[in-house]
């Protein structure tokens, strides 16, 4: 098959930690295209024998470009208009239909019904050949107006959009309540799940002892792990709080927190004026990708404390390392992980995050029997050689 994978946007935008209007998000960048997700999927689809062009906005267009490789083809588009559709969120990119009238392809994936490239695609593919499927993660209503037209958008064109499409992928079984609660109907929802994939191969248990020893972590009894951009959305600031009152309770404990953003300076003064530095350290140098299942493999726990938040990546590479995941923050990391018995819901706040993981930490052989049901979630459900089976079975049933 010759398959379409509508991505425009491929990075998180950087945001100051204040509210601001979304077209002065920065950075939007990444460094190479060689390792994101959506690439990374598509090789897989490649290698089951099926071409494959990922379609990204031109304002995510990498800094370093990843080789040619044969059958896959990423295809960065023209972004117009950004004042009025900003790209960190929305971006425009009218060429895209004009691409897929031409390319003959036999199916589109587009990210998300919600978005400028899926309402594109639809319109693209209304009088062709090409079945047209969504990948859906987004599992709640967007704050402010944006969410009012969204929630709109699902009880008018969206149900049209629906009925016309080949099917629904959904990333979480979090997405897929949402959709149903909103009125999509459950014969278009594709009865698998298909999560953003991880390299099992890449990200796997390592040998604890040597991972705390290349991050100077050997000294401690416990050791938590945090991998976010350093945003409130993150809820980090939260995590340093909970400290003193960890310490406390398990005084051999020490919070790593790997990420850069513009909350950095704010965490780091919290840190110093809660006379946190011995526990709370901050890694903010670049770490080759290789080294990273290392690092997860350092930790006892993954900690996921964010405000608002999708699906962290972190919290999948996390448990592919054999690493559980505790978290405040529900949704598909509750349905997708917790429930499925990789990871621990603990209560929102300093306080309760603080018992909670104390609490967690007596239990060093609960978390290692966890961890390992993660390794095995990781292998099942999320890895890209899955993701890409799953997805290709979705295509050719309907196409067959």
């Amino acid at each position: 098959m010759k398959l379409g994978l509508v991505s425009l946007i491929t990075k998180t935008a950087d945001l100051p930690a204040v509210a601001v209007p979304p077209i002065l998000a920065s950075n939007l960048r990444p460094e190479t295209d060689c390792d994101l997700n959506v690439v990374e999927l598509a090789r897989h689809i490649v290698s089951r024998g099926h071409e494959v062009t990922v379609f990204a906005a031109d304002a995510f267009t990498p800094k370093t470009r990843c080789p040619k490789e044969l059958g896959l083809e990423i295809d960065y588009l023209g972004t117009f208009m950004p004042k009025v559709f900003p790209a960190a969120i929305f971006p425009f990119t009218p060429s895209l239909a004009d691409r897929l009238r031409s390319g003959a392809y036999d199916a589109v994936l587009s990210a998300e019904m919600f978005q400028s490239g899926t309402l594109l695609t639809w319109f693209a593919a209304k009088d062709l050949a090409t079945r047209l499927f969504v990948w859906q993660e987004l599992d709640v209503l967007m704050r402010g107006p944006a969410g009012q037209a969204q929630k709109a958008f699902y009880r008018t064109l969206g149900r049209k959009m629906a009925s016309d499409l080949g099917g629904i992928v959904t990333r979480s079984l979090s997405a897929r309540r949402h959709l149903l609660d909103h009125g999509v109907p459950e014969e278009r929802i594709a009865e698998k799940v298909v999560h953003s994939g991880v390299d099992c191969q890449l990200f796997r248990p390592s040998d604890r002892e040597r991972a705390r020893e290349r991050f100077g972590l050997e000294r401690f009894d416990d050791v938590l792990l945090s991998v976010a951009r350093v945003h409130p959305n993150k809820g980090l600031d939260i995590m340093v709080r909970a400290m003193p009152r960890l310490l406390r309770q398990r005084p051999g404990a020490v919070l790593v927190i790997k990420g850069t953003g513009p909350q950095l300076d704010e965490l780091r003064a919290l840190v110093r004026s809660l006379e946190l530095e011995p526990h709370v350290k901050m890694l903010t140098d670049h770490i080759p990708r290789e080294d990273m299942p290392l690092l997860f493999g350092a930790a006892d726990l993954l900690l996921v404390t964010s405000r608002i938040d999708l699906f962290p990546f972190t919290a999948i590479e996390s448990i592919s390392c054999g690493v559980p995941v505790a978290t405040s923050f529900g949704r598909g990391l509750r349905t997708d992980i917790v429930d499925k018995g990789a990871g621990f819901l603990i209560p929102p706040g300093p306080e309760p995050v603080a018992d909670g993981v104390a609490a967690l930490l007596q239990d060093k052989g609960r978390l290692r029997s966890t961890g390992a049901r993660g390794r095995e979630l990781a292998l099942s459900d999320f890895d890209f050689e899955v993701g890409a089976q799953r997805l290709c079975a979705v295509f050719q049933e309907v196409g067959g």
